[in-house]
């Protein structure tokens, strides 16, 4: 036997849920109004009913056959006029009966002369009064009008009850019920038609999903968001904030609470993020300082079926990304020492192998000796100058990458650098000094540049007097005449054509602002180019 799969409400669709709850919740509304209404309309027609018959009963209270016929006990006297009343007013029917209870009249003759039923005319017969009753009689249940029959002198003679079957009331409400039924059948139409459109509507607000998977999306990206290290923050088409992730709260130190739902303006007013909502230009790497932060940001508008709903940015603090790009650079000067070292040292070794099988020994030792003197007497120099020891390497690296190049690579005999102040980290210099010296080969070696002439890379360095001074200058190409120095400066621009270019200046630049100094570009078309850094040894204050 094949078990039966039972149906989660999970399960099903968001629209078959939905018609499942306005459904039930219409039958529910319409049976509640529905029994409501039906007791007050069934009260109120035997109210109606009720008061009706007792205007009846009052008017043949006072009529003379009724009390002549009370008076001298003649039944005989009323009972056909009071038959063709009843029939005349479709009552039930029209009792008349002494101060005993005895009846004169009554629809079925063989009941006259016997004791009325029901129980309730002691109002009437002792207190004189006039009502409308609920009771059972002979009949069935009926609601009455009963009022007491006064002769000449004001005494009570008798009664009169006038009287109609509750079952006759029901069968006038009866067309009521089956209206109520008709009306159920429409609101299980319209529920089923409205149910699905505003489905519609709103799955389509969620792009699809079902809700759960909405709510699961949502944590989802609430947990995805909480373990970005960028900082994230989105804002509605109105400027306010919709949410911003862990990340966010610690790089701008604030409290998610205190700027969710709040104007991005009125929490941090140097922001310019909502400006793209006008702009509609999507923004990369933009530098902006945010809460005394510098930040370096990327923007972008949300897009919903074409309309723009909002704007999301991520960003990370600018010296994380500085700090980067300088390991990146440090890392590709340590790969072009090696790279050239290599390549110089298998030149030499293929040299010495040949001169060796030809029996040439007495080159071999010269040669040797060449370059142990030459090594020797740079290192011996930049040991004795340079007291930074990663500031002689790259320069001790940079000499072979020149060999390698066929360029005469020139470090002034007056140089002299000592212990840098503790303010100023070596792989700073490092990078100005690489990227100058690096800028300085291609300039050499580039088409633009002079053939008839040795070209020569000079680079000094001096930390005499209050400032480090670096200048690296070439006879090359020169710098172009249709790129200013200003624009040198910026990320992506450079006057090569390779592509992933235009960092290094910009790194340079970036670290002389850091510690407050002064960058100098000198050039002169196809004449060669200096530049020169001044970098204070004591860091100034604001």
């Amino acid at each position: 036997m094949k078990n039966k799969r039972t149906i989660n409400w999970s399960d099903l669709s968001f629209r078959r849920r939905l018609l499942f709850v306005m459904t039930i919740s219409g039958l529910v509304n319409l049976l509640v109004l529905s029994l409501t209404g039906f007791g007050y309309l069934k009260h109120w027609e035997a109210q109606d009913t009720g008061e009706k018959a007792l205007g009846i009963a009052k008017f043949l209270a006072q009529s003379p056959a009724v009390i002549v016929a009370l008076k001298t006990q003649s039944p005989h006297l009323i009972t056909e006029k009071i038959e063709s009343m009843r029939f005349s007013i479709n009552a039930t029917f029209i009792v008349i009966g002494d101060t005993n209870g005895i009846r004169y009249t009554h629809p079925i003759a063989e009941r006259i002369g016997k004791k009325m039923k029901g129980g309730d005319n002691s109002r009437a017969l002792q207190l004189g009064q006039s009502y409308v009753s609920f009771a059972k009689g002979s009949l069935g249940n009926s609601v009455r009008g009963k009022t007491p029959v006064f002769d000449g002198n004001g005494d009570v003679i008798g009664v009169v009850s006038v009287g109609y079957l509750l079952t006759s009331i029901d069968d006038k409400v009866e067309h009521f019920l089956n209206f109520l039924i008709g009306m159920a059948l429409l609101v299980v139409l319209a529920n089923a038609f409205f149910s699905n459109f505003i489905a519609k509507r709103f799955q389509s607000s969620i792009l699809g999903f079902e809700p759960e998977e909405f709510g699961r999306l949502y944590v989802e990206l609430e947990v995805t968001l909480s373990t970005i290290k960028e900082g994230v923050i989105s804002i509605d088409s109105e400027g306010v904030v919709r949410s911003m992730n862990r990340s966010a709260c610690d790089i701008l130190e604030l409290n998610s609470e205190e700027v969710l739902h709040k104007k991005l303006k009125d929490v941090l007013p140097e922001s310019d993020l909502s400006d793209i909502l006008l702009t509609h230009h999507t923004q990369h790497d933009v530098d902006v300082i945010l809460n005394g932060h510098a930040i370096v940001a990327n923007r972008k508008l949300i897009r919903v079926d074409d309309r723009i709903v909002g704007a999301v940015s991520s960003f990370r603090l600018k010296d994380e990304i500085t700090e980067l790009i300088k390991q990146l650079s440090q890392i590709r000067e340590y790969a072009d020492l090696l790279r050239s070292q290599t390549h110089e040292h298998r030149n030499k070794l293929n040299t010495i192998s040949g001169l060796i099988q030809l029996g040439k020994t007495e080159e071999v030792l010269r040669l040797i000796g060449q370059e142990t003197q030459h090594y020797q007497q740079l290192i011996r120099f930049l040991r004795e100058t340079i007291n930074e020891p990663v500031v002689a390497g790259i320069l001790l690296g940079k000499s072979e990458r020149a060999r390698e190049l066929g360029l005469i690579f020139d470090i002034d005999e007056g140089s002299h650098l000592d212990p840098l102040p503790e303010h100023v980290r070596a792989e700073d210099v490092v990078t100005v000094l690489g990227n100058f010296i690096d800028n300085a080969f291609d300039a050499c070696i580039s088409e633009g540049s002079l053939q008839q002439k040795q070209k020569v890379v000079s680079v000094s360095i001096s930390d005499y007097g209050q400032e480090i001074i670096i200048e690296v200058e070439d006879n090359g190409c020169g710098l172009p005449q249709n790129v200013n120095q200003q624009q040198l400066m910026e990320r992506g621009v450079s006057t090569k054509s390779n592509k992933n270019r235009g960092v290094g200046l910009y790194l340079v630049q970036q670290i002389i602002n850091q510690y407050k100094g002064q960058l100098v570009m000198e050039s002169k078309n196809n004449e060669g180019t200096r530049m020169t850094v001044f970098i204070p040894k004591k860091f100034p204050k604001d």
